[in-house]
């Protein structure tokens, strides 16, 4: 069984992360290891015990809170706290690819220099191979949905796979979130669709990448969701009613459907609960 993940840097919404990570933990049997990245580079011209020290004293105040957070979330929980030197964004990926998910709150403070910024976190969601969870705040009132992203021309069912493995343990509902829109001609406006042959090719890609998770998964229930609008709006309309969104971590579809690249840029900024990122085909 492998580890849950959480980075740390003390700010707000790593807090929340561990929450998250910690109820994500306890749902799977596993162990939650909490870490928190020191990134030396900036001093690397300097050689002093006051700033070995000082780093040291934020870290374990770091961790100490971070801790006290996964424990009061839930008693008992086995884990694991470590302090990691490095680039965080390189610590953080490779973690990502040795765990069940990598859980990063959405925002650093930037108050040290191992806080997961915003950035950083962007950074391993978009390149690491295992996924990766991006959390605003803690977990509250519980949906009983756990959306996916569908894309046209994914060939890897890794992000859909992850999805019913999410609700499987919420004991929620899977809505499959199918959102296209067609492509515009400015130079041949007379370029016209058959409306009603695009929904049907749509139906039967989504028919397609659902039918051995459907087999897989009887119990859960499972609602298609077509919709022809923008992926992102779709999406970030679809998250306020959800304990979570998986996406793809990059695709374009042939109707103009994205569920990564871009948009799931976007989705990552507007959602409103936590977006679990999950590569469709890590190659190395």
């Amino acid at each position: 069984m492998r580890d849950v993940t959480v980075g740390v840097d003390g700010s707000a919404t790593s807090l929340a992360a561990v929450e998250w990570a910690a109820d994500d933990a306890a749902r799977r049997g596993a162990w939650l290891r909490i870490v928190h990245v020191v990134d030396r580079s900036p001093y690397e011209l300097a050689d002093s015990p006051e700033l070995d020290a000082a780093l040291a004293d934020v870290a374990c105040r770091i961790m100490s809170e971070a801790e006290k957070a996964a424990r009061d979330r839930r008693p008992g929980l086995p884990m694991r706290l470590e302090n990691v030197e490095g680039r965080p964004a390189d610590v953080l990926r490779r973690l990502a690819d040795e765990s069940a998910g990598l859980v990063l709150g959405s925002r650093g403070m930037g108050r040290t220099a191992g806080s997961i910024l915003g950035s950083v976190s962007m950074q391993v969601a978009g390149h690491a191979t295992g996924p990766v969870i991006i959390v605003r705040e803690p977990p509250g009132r519980r949906a009983g949905e756990v959306v996916v992203g569908l894309d046209d021309t994914a060939d890897c069912p890794a992000p859909i796979s992850y999805a019913f493995e999410q609700a499987d343990l919420h004991g929620a509902e899977i809505r499959a979130l199918h959102a296209w829109s067609l492509p515009t001609h400015p130079y041949a406006p007379e370029i016209e669709f058959d409306l009603n042959a695009v929904r049907a090719g749509q139906r039967a890609v989504a028919t397609s990448q659902l039918a051995t998770f459907r087999t897989r998964y009887p119990q859960l229930p499972v609602f298609d969701d077509l919709r022809s609008a923008h992926p992102v709006e779709a999406l970030v309309d679809a998250s306020r009613e959800a304990d979570l969104v998986v996406v793809g971590s990059h695709g374009r579809g042939r109707a103009g459907s994205m569920v990564m690249g871009s948009v799931s840029r976007r989705v990552l900024r507007h959602a409103r609960c936590p977006i679990a990122v999950v590569r469709p085909c890590a190659r190395h």
